[in-house]
């Protein structure tokens, strides 16, 4: 226990978003003993003013959704202040878990982040009132429930959805035979192999990142998954990275760069977005990503033939990948939490979700809404919703990522086996839940 208070204080200094607390059990259901709470009556009638804070990227989407919940609760006035992605992680943490008045009421917050800030006593149970109002949460993917759930309760309420898709240049596979992208890896290599091999290693057959922890391991889970390996054990208290299925996606990860070079030789430097830029530019034949790259692929390169299918699988192994997520949460500290929590169920309602959703919406009876049935680059991704899982929903899950990268670029710069790296990892993460 010792261990865990320390990350813990380093959390609550200032320090990254990492997963590198637990144990203290911020955000109780017992919060308060009003045996009404989340109770609401004549919510239509509600007086107050609430503060959002929100991702950048919504801030041409957010206006037009707070005019639509004012037309139901005209005496809510919501304040919506807007953040970048690099930071705010961080920013959220202090101001939620600081206490203070001048924080948000609500978070617009990726998913990963729940499990941290309920750590640190920053987010609102909403058990109270889900039970109060009746509130059906069945429609929501099961990834995305499992990623605001924590020891049994709800943190917050899901209105976003993603996982990763292969984006492909069409025209490179057809040239090497390919008429659709192969369903295995193991398939797909050879595909990558042809098309770096016939271009004269002018063009690579596929662009992984290995030179920043969060793109890096995203992937490599992704593959893990894809293989039937996992992170941890069920109850999320042993590592299982070096396990034979796990250690069998990592030396595929890194013979992609190390034995077959089907991969720019840049992979120790590249990210995400130095994917998608060799994507768009042709010098690379497919990367992995989400939904939220197509529009930016399609202006870097109008004329791209591109296609979109689900991330392989290993032979043999059943379909599993990382489910993502945004999701509406209240501050624990908000007085305000009856009308907080009208906007919140607002913003996850299914039709409103659609339209604050750049990607995918959280509810499964959104999934055939004709946002996404009306573009074809879209339907793969969509379809894989229904094969994601979340990360582990511990507090921990950052620093074991960051540890899992710290040995992948080891064994990506040939200073190690992909199992050694494995091991070590494994051997590391579980001193670390202990």
């Amino acid at each position: 226990m010792k261990k865990r208070n320390r990350f813990l204080g380093l959390m609550l200094t200032g320090a990254m978003v990492a997963g590198c607390l637990a144990g203290c059990s911020g955000g109780d259901k017992d919060q308060t003993t009003d045996e009404n709470r989340g109770t609401i009556e004549n919510p239509e009638e509600i007086t107050a003013e609430l503060t959002l804070w929100d991702a950048s990227w919504n801030e041409n989407i957010t206006p037009g959704l707070i005019e639509k919940f004012n037309e139901q609760y005209p005496g809510i006035k919501v304040n919506v202040e807007y953040f970048p992605s690099d930071g705010m992680s961080d920013k959220y943490l202090t101001a939620l878990t600081n206490g203070g008045s001048s924080g948000p009421d609500l978070v617009s917050v990726n998913n990963e982040w729940i499990s941290t800030f309920v750590a640190g006593g920053g987010l609102m149970n909403m058990d109270d009132y889900i039970e109060a109002n009746d509130y059906d949460m069945s429609d929501f993917y099961d990834g995305a429930l499992d990623g605001i759930t924590i020891n049994g309760s709800v943190y917050a309420l899901p209105y976003r959805a993603e996982t990763h898709g292969l984006f492909y240049n069409a025209d490179m596979f057809q040239e090497a035979g390919y008429d659709a992208v192969p369903e295995t890896w193991e398939e797909f290599l050879g595909a990558a192999v042809k098309i770096t091999e016939d271009s004269g290693g002018e063009v690579k057959g596929i662009a992984v990142p290995g030179g920043e922890w969060g793109n890096t391991t995203y992937q490599l889970i992704n593959m893990i998954l894809c293989a039937d390996g996992d992170i941890l054990n069920e109850d999320n208290t042993e590592c299982v990275l070096d396990s034979e299925e796990a250690i069998k996606a990592a030396e595929y990860f890194v013979d992609l760069s190390v034995e077959h070079q089907v991969v720019p030789d840049s992979i120790l430097e590249n990210d995400n977005a130095a994917g998608r830029t060799l994507f768009a530019e042709e010098k690379v034949a497919s990367f992995m990503t989400g939904a939220y790259d197509i529009a930016t692929i399609q202006d870097l390169n109008p004329d791209l033939n591109m296609g979109t299918a689900m991330v392989p699988v290993f032979d043999g192994a059943d379909r599993h990948i990382i489910f993502a997520g945004w999701s509406t949460a209240v501050s624990a500290h908000t007085e305000e939490p009856d009308a907080a929590w009208l906007l919140a169920e607002f913003l996850a309602q299914p039709e409103n979700s659609v339209e604050y959703s750049t990607t995918f919406s959280a509810r499964k009876s959104m999934a055939d809404d004709e946002k996404y049935t009306g573009d074809p680059l879209l339907s793969s991704l969509a379809e894989s919703l229904q094969y994601g899982e979340p990360l582990p929903v511990i507090p921990e899950i950052t620093q074991i990522r960051q540890t899992l990268y710290e040995y992948i670029q080891l064994a990506l710069s040939g200073e190690m086996t992909a199992e050694e790296a494995m091991t070590q990892t494994t051997e590391e993460v579980n001193d670390l839940l202990q």
